[in-house]
């Protein structure tokens, strides 16, 4: 019994999720959007606070500006929200220290599927996002890189 409760210890210990708190900045350049155009601005807020993830994004592109709030839980909780009017449901779990996001996207009738992939850079500067969109039209995928505009590294 004592064996199975230390390397029960062991594990909980070993894992460390990242702390994707902080302001970030879309590089382009280091980015690949795919057959979508790259947008003028892309920016993000996170407030990480295990399990709770707020995401307050910021776009504008030749296709007009947006901003949204995404709510995440990286328990495996379904969490809503809403882009641009269309509600998203997501459900997050970590995957070592990668955090894994499969959402559905209602958007004027058709459904979008995302599945994000969200990691933290070792010196915790640079926040990549590999995303795959299944549309009614074909598949995308895109890697967004974002650079911290913050000094606040935990």
């Amino acid at each position: 019994m004592r064996l199975v409760l230390s390397l029960f210890a062991l594990s909980v210990v070993a894992f460390s999720a990242p702390d994707f708190t902080g302001s970030w900045k879309v590089n382009v350049a280091k980015s690949n959007f795919g057959a979508m155009p790259s947008p003028d601005k892309y920016t993000r807020v996170i407030e990480h606070k295990e399990p709770t993830v707020k995401i307050e994004e910021s776009q504008s592109s030749e296709r007009g500006e947006w901003t949204g709030i995404i709510n995440l839980k990286t328990d495996g909780t379904e969490t809503s929200s809403e882009i641009r009017g269309n509600a998203l449901k997501s459900v997050s779990r970590w995957d070592g220290e990668v955090l894994s996001i499969k959402s559905k996207l209602d958007f004027n009738g058709n459904l979008i599927e995302l599945n994000d992939r969200l990691s933290l850079s070792a010196d915790k500067q640079t926040l990549t996002l590999q995303r795959k969109i299944d549309t009614p039209n074909g598949v995308l995928e895109q890697s967004v890189v974002f650079e911290r505009q913050d000094s606040t590294v935990k």
